[in-house]
């Protein structure tokens, strides 16, 4: 077994699929690892694999040609997982939709099998990542700083932030804006007025409050004070709030600092 080492971005995996296609070894015996998830293999030979952007722009063109937009959103999507065997799944399933014999159509429903275990597991970790970028859409909050730049801090489970560029950007296309992973450290970045773009492993200092702009304060009681303004405390569900309003995002919300405080429960 050759396993191919690849690192876990979108670029990444795309070009572990394409060096793993054209080593010519046989499906059956080449797979895809993420470097930094799980324990060595015995008797398996490891291949270093470098991010290529042509690589992973021609896997992405013969996705999006011979298996359409829908099935190319979905396997993108689930390139940006956390689970550890996301590389290896995806290209199974590219396996099986790009088979010799199988027409544009066939390949397009590839993603409807869902009785394949590789391809449920696709789907899966697509809807998950789906999922947790809709709620970051609303659960995101942003601080101005002392120079009039947006900033935002999150920690998502999946790398969603290529997710959540093309919103942030139409909502405020005149604004600078920076929504930072503290987890990955990943940031996005939006120039007023340009386009946005994620940076991996972007070197971002600590907010302090000095570097707050002299409005923020205000704003950030003025939204505290309008959340407990429209709350029926007799109407208090918590089972459902938690349900609404995991534990997990209040701690990077401006409305959850003082719920957190005050009922001293941590964030995850």
């Amino acid at each position: 077994m050759v396993l191919f080492e690849c690192q876990g971005n979108v670029d990444g995996i795309l070009t572990g699929i394409y060096d793993a296609w054209a080593s010519r070894l046989g499906h059956g015996n080449v797979g895809l690892r993420i470097p930094e998830t799980g324990t060595m293999e015995l008797f398996a030979e490891y291949r270093s694999v470098a991010p290529d952007p042509e690589k992973a722009e021609k896997v992405a063109r013969t996705i999006r040609r011979r298996m359409g937009e829908r099935a190319w959103q979905t396997l993108y999507q689930a390139a940006l997982s956390s689970r550890r065997d996301r590389a290896d799944r995806i290209y199974r399933v590219l396996v099986l939709a790009l088979a010799p014999g199988i027409g544009a159509d066939m390949a397009g429903r590839i993603l409807d099998r869902l009785q394949d275990p590789d391809v449920a597991a696709v789907f899966e970790m697509s809807r998950n990542v789906g999922n947790e970028a809709h709620r970051y859409l609303g659960f995101v909050r942003f601080q101005e700083l002392s120079g009039g730049i947006l900033f935002s801090r999150i920690r998502p489970e999946n790398q969603i932030l290529p997710l959540l560029g093309d919103h942030f950007s139409n909502r405020f296309p005149r604004e600078n804006f920076v929504i930072f992973d503290t987890g990955r450290r990943d940031a996005l970045l939006h120039r007023a007025g340009g386009p946005w773009a994620v940076f991996e492993k972007a070197e971002m200092e600590e907010l302090q409050p000095g570097r707050f702009s002299a409005g923020e304060e205000a704003f950030r009681k003025l939204w505290k004070g309008f959340c407990q303004s429209i709350s029926i405390s007799e109407r208090e569900n918590p089972r459902l709030q938690k349900q609404l309003w995991p534990l997990k995002y209040r701690k990077w919300m401006t409305e959850g600092e003082d719920f957190l405080s005050n009922h001293r429960t941590s964030s995850p």
